[in-house]
């Protein structure tokens, strides 16, 4: 079954505006650290509505995932992201490591979404 579109824009249609994008900036001297491609935003527009506190089940059916695990992943991301602005070492020994992230995960949790 295809999907419906809600508008006439393909793919390729975005992937060239983005390239002409990438190319414009470039002549200007701008330079990103990442690939600029739809999945990039695709990602972004996850990651942020995580950090506004949206449910996940709601972000599932946004992102058009038909498991929930694939959404999930997008929380490993954000606890990975937690852990480095509270400093964690991945220098330290893996148990050690995976212990701090249940930790932080479970933190997270309890407090989210943010009030």
């Amino acid at each position: 079954m295809e999907k419906a579109r809600i508008w006439e824009i393909t793919d390729r249609t975005v992937r060239t505006w983005l390239s002409e994008a990438v190319e414009s900036a470039a002549a200007d001297g701008v330079t990103f650290s990442v690939p600029v491609t739809p999945h990039t935003f695709r990602h972004s527009y996850a990651m942020h509505m995580l950090y506004a506190g949206i449910p996940l089940k709601v972000l599932q059916s946004l992102m058009g995932h038909k498991s929930i695990s694939s959404t999930e992943v997008y929380t490993k991301v954000f606890a990975l992201d937690v852990a480095a602005r509270h400093r964690v070492q991945f220098a330290m020994p893996e148990a050690e490591a995976v212990a701090l992230i249940k930790k932080l995960t479970e933190v997270v949790n309890k407090n989210w979404p943010p009030r």
